[in-house]
Parts: C-alpha cells; sequence; structure tokens
C-alpha cells in the first residue's frame, strides 16, 4: 500500500500539499496541539480562494510563555477542570500564542480580518477536548472523490507536525499522507473526541470572547485616536516627572572630556526613576549610544558602592585605565575613595567550559 512522505526538506513542505489538498476539498478537519495564528496564515492564500469551505479545528492543549517563547503544555489537573474553567485557560492561552513577534506584519493584521470573518459566519469552528491530546491529524472530506487523481471519500495526513509556520513549512518533520485505506477511522476518532469536546466559537458569547480578546487584548489591537492621544500625554508626563540629576556630576562629566548628549542624560533620569519605584532597572539599547557611560553616570548618581561583572575582554588595563570599563570608571567613579564615593569591583568571570556540568 504506497504512502507518501512528508518532512518539509526540499519542495515537499507540508503546507505545499495542505494548498493542493484544500483546493480539492469541501470540509477540513484539523486535530492540533494549539490554535496557531502563525499555521492559519500559513494557509490564508489558500483559504482565501475556497469561500465555500469549512474549517472545523479541534485543540488539544493549553500554552504557556517561557523564556519568551510560546510553549504547548498539558495541564496534569485539566481531567477534573470544570468545563468553564478550561474555556478561561483557553482564553489564556490564545492571549499567549499572539504574543508570537513574528506576527507583528502588515500582512498579518490584514489576514487576521479574515479568519475572524470566518469565525462569526461559523465557516471556522474551534473546539477543545477536555482531556489533553497531543495527535495531529489533518483530514480533508473531498469536493469529488471519483476524481482520478484523488479517488477515496478523503485523505489525511497524520505525523508530527503542529498547525504552526515552523510545523508546516520550516522545521523537519515526519508525517505520513494516507489516501487509500483508514479515512473512515481516522474521520471517526476525530468526530467523536469533537462531540464531546468543548464548544468555543459555536456560542455565541464565547465566539464575542474570542473576538475581543484578539482585536483589544493582544498585538492586533486597534489603536484608537484618543488612546494615541493618551499614551503621547502620559510618556510626556512622566519624562516631566524625572528624577533630577546632581549638577555636581554633570559638571564632573564635563570636566572628564565627556560631551553631555541629551539622550543620555534623560536615560539616567529614566533609570533613576524605576529604581526607585521598582528597586532595579535594566538598560538595554543597541551598539554604540554609550551604555556604559550611562551606567558609570548612573553609578555615581546613586553614590552607592557597586558590581561590574563583565567577560575579561571587557575589563580593560588595570595599569593605564585606557581600555575597558576601567575606561569609563576611573574618570567618574572615586574608586580609590569607597567610603566616600562609588567602589566598583571588577570581577573577572571564568570562561564556560561546555565540557563541565
Amino acid at each position: 500500500m504506497p504512502t507518501n512522505f512528508i518532512t518539509n526538506a526540499k519542495q515537499r513542505s507540508l503546507k505545499g500539499r495542505i494548498h493542493t489538498l484544500i483546493q480539492h476539498s469541501q470540509e477540513l478537519k484539523f486535530l492540533v496541539g494549539f490554535f496557531y495564528f502563525s499555521g492559519l496564515r500559513e494557509l490564508y492564500e489558500a483559504l482565501k480562494a475556497r469561500d465555500d469551505l469549512t474549517m472545523k479545528i479541534l485543540i488539544g492543549l493549553e500554552t504557556d510563555l517561557h523564556l519568551g517563547r510560546v510553549l504547548e503544555v498539558a495541564d496534569p489537573n485539566a481531567v477534573t477542570s470544570t468545563q468553564q474553567e478550561l474555556v478561561g485557560r483557553f482564553f489564556a492561552s490564545l492571549r499567549t500564542a499572539l504574543q508570537d513577534e513574528s506576527l507583528d506584519t502588515q500582512a498579518f493584521y490584514e489576514q487576521v480580518s479574515f479568519f475572524l470573518r470566518l469565525l462569526e459566519e461559523g465557516r471556522l469552528q474551534i473546539r477543545k477536548t477536555f482531556d489533553p491530546n497531543h495527535a495531529k491529524l489533518y483530514l480533508f472530506r473531498l469536493d469529488d472523490p471519483g476524481q482520478s487523481l484523488i479517488n477515496a471519500p478523503g485523505r489525511f495526513i497524520t505525523g508530527s507536525s503542529n498547525l504552526t509556520r515552523a510545523g508546516l513549512l520550516s522545521q523537519h518533520e515526519f508525517n505520513v499522507e494516507i489516501g487509500d485505506y483508514g479515512w473512515e477511522n481516522a474521520e471517526a476518532y476525530f468526530d467523536d473526541l469533537w462531540a464531546t469536546a468543548i464548544p468555543l466559537s459555536e456560542l455565541e458569547e464565547r465566539k464575542t470572547q474570542i473576538i475581543r480578546i484578539i482585536r483589544r487584548q493582544t498585538q492586533v489591537a486597534e489603536i484608537t485616536p484618543f488612546e494615541a492621544y493618551a499614551l503621547v500625554l502620559k510618556t510626556y508626563l512622566n519624562l516631566m516627572a524625572l528624577k533630577a540629576l546632581r549638577p555636581q556630576v554633570t559638571r564632573l562629566m564635563k570636566e572628564r572630556g565627556y560631551r553631555i548628549y541629551r539622550y543620555q542624560q534623560e536615560a539616567v533620569q529614566q533609570a533613576l526613576t524605576v529604581l526607585e519605584e521598582y528597586g532595579g532597572v535594566i538598560l538595554a539599547d543597541v551598539v554604540g549610544l554609550g551604555k556604559s557611560v550611562i551606567a558609570s553616570w548612573l553609578a555615581r548618581e546613586r553614590n552607592g558602592r557597586g558590581l561590574v561583572i563583565c567577560p575579561p575582554a571587557l575589563v580593560g588595563d588595570a595599569k593605564t585605565k585606557a581600555t575597558g570599563w576601567y575606561k569609563y570608571l576611573r574618570p567618574i567613579q572615586k574608586i580609590d575613595h569607597p567610603k566616600k564615593g562609588v567602589k566598583l569591583i571588577l570581577r573577572k568571570e571564568k570562561r564556560w567550559n561546555s565540557t563541565k556540568r
């Protein structure tokens, strides 16, 4: 019995194969880990060309944010959770999934309207399984099962690919497409899960909540002129309320040959304000804007003891004080008199040895 393997290698991508099958389908049934827009947008062109197509997506897992990455998770308490609790976790997972930075494109903003229209028209239906389910199953019920190239009631694809851009296109996967046997069993498996799953888009209240979350609580939220004005006004007022810098420190900077740039001065003021409110601050910017100068200036403004931890290559020459961190700290800090000013300890971090555990 012939089978077709789809690995996303060379010209054999799952995205391309699904595009082809969509052209010959009247109904799609997808069982996936989670409902990712990054995957749906890869199918946008094919779906847009079929205004008579219906699509069911059955979600088996939830999402969480770990180290800045959106990951699928199976909640061990899901089997004992109520339907309302599972619905609430889906909404939370939807917000998490839409934090994906790769979605922040003009094309995605346009595509969202299309998928929301599918939801509103009922052509896109979403349900959530009661129990965690990590299976990947893509079923395509065909328009004309008797056509020469496709002669079964439907075809289905199963394997490792999730409904994400990586799973459909860029990541090595292993999937198999089957069309000559097993269709009835595969569809029955999906339909049984669908029948007992939690409706998410078919109930008007939940569908409205999904649309509200996407439109108002994610990065695709539309900003009204008033909201833009309020943000600008808030930013302006925050800048006006920044901490004042001590004139003696500014004078010292000039005496030591530093040119006072307004953006660096404001960065120090903002950092001081954040420090007082939250007890910590992260200074981050592109290369070449003087973060070392700003950090040294900030330390002097705080007038306390500090610690600089850096790789050996950035410490500099302790004798000449002309390179590395010594170059920035020596003119600004009173390192020789720690009780009178700032004492910054330059600590050489050991290089990581990958052979050690």
